[in-house]
């Protein structure tokens, strides 16, 4: 099956008024349609610098961005959910198709449809200071997922959220993932995140950064994220991951 997305030897420097320095120094990567694919490594490698890379957000240095064809969509998840507080639940979920003059009938059916079905259809004229961490999420998700996009980059989207609350979020947004078939890639410093929520873990070197290797998790796609962080292979798959990204090769 030919990639959404490859990513060819992708480089990235940044020029400061004294000094050049390099971040990211080759790192290529195939998206294939139906992937979920985390991106872990050390603190500082440049994992949120490759999602803004394929957003179009930044440009990198060298190597290129390939797209299956000119229609491919992206949608981004920033790490905080970015809801304005004086728009209902609803006026920020139809806020993406707003801007770009996309509130048509079969657009506003489907906001209606994900709400309904992720829990936040009663909740839909309430403020977002009136809703859980997890809920907002949840609402960011839908907002994202209105434009109905082929790619979905998650960038720490549970990083603000307290450890039980993360827990269960990460879970439902697998789940809605799942269920929207979308493909995703998600950047996130939590091994155990990555491996418990993706079908592949990618893992980059410290910096100046390369792809060091990709890991195929064989582990149920119809299991939840808990489910899968209690079976056997998940500590193989944990200590390997850490081994690699402990080694600062």
């Amino acid at each position: 099956m030919k990639p959404l997305v490859e990513l060819v030897d992708i480089k990235k420097t940044y020029q400061t008024k004294y000094e050049e320095t390099e971040a990211i120094k080759g790192f290529s990567l195939n998206i294939v349609r139906g992937d979920f694919i985390s991106i872990v490594g050390p603190s500082g490698c440049g994992k949120s610098t490759v999602l803004s890379i394929i957003a179009g957000l930044t440009e990198p240095s060298g190597g290129s961005v390939k797209f299956l064809n000119d229609s491919i969509t992206i949608g981004y998840m920033p790490q905080k959910d970015e809801l304005f507080s004086w728009r209902s639940i609803y006026k920020n979920a139809v806020l993406g198709l707003e801007i770009q003059h996309k509130l048509t009938p079969e657009h506003l059916i489907y906001v209606e449809y994900l709400m309904k079905a992720y829990g936040l259809q009663e909740f839909k004229n309430a403020y977002p200071s009136q809703l859980s961490g997890g809920m907002r999420q949840r609402a960011a998700l839908i907002r994202t997922l209105a434009l109905k996009p082929d790619i979905l980059l998650l960038d720490e989207p549970f990083s603000a959220l307290d450890y039980q609350t993360r827990l269960t979020v990460s879970d439902d947004i697998r789940s809605i993932i799942a269920r929207e078939e979308k493909t995703a890639v998600l950047v996130t410093h939590d091994l155990s995140e990555a491996i418990s929520l993706s079908d592949k873990v990618a893992v980059m070197s410290a910096r100046p950064s390369v792809l060091k290797r990709i890991y195929d998790i064989s582990l149920p796609k119809s299991a939840s994220g808990h489910e899968r962080r209690l079976m056997n292979d998940f500590a193989g798959y944990f200590d390997a991951i850490w081994k690699d990204i402990d080694k600062n090769e």
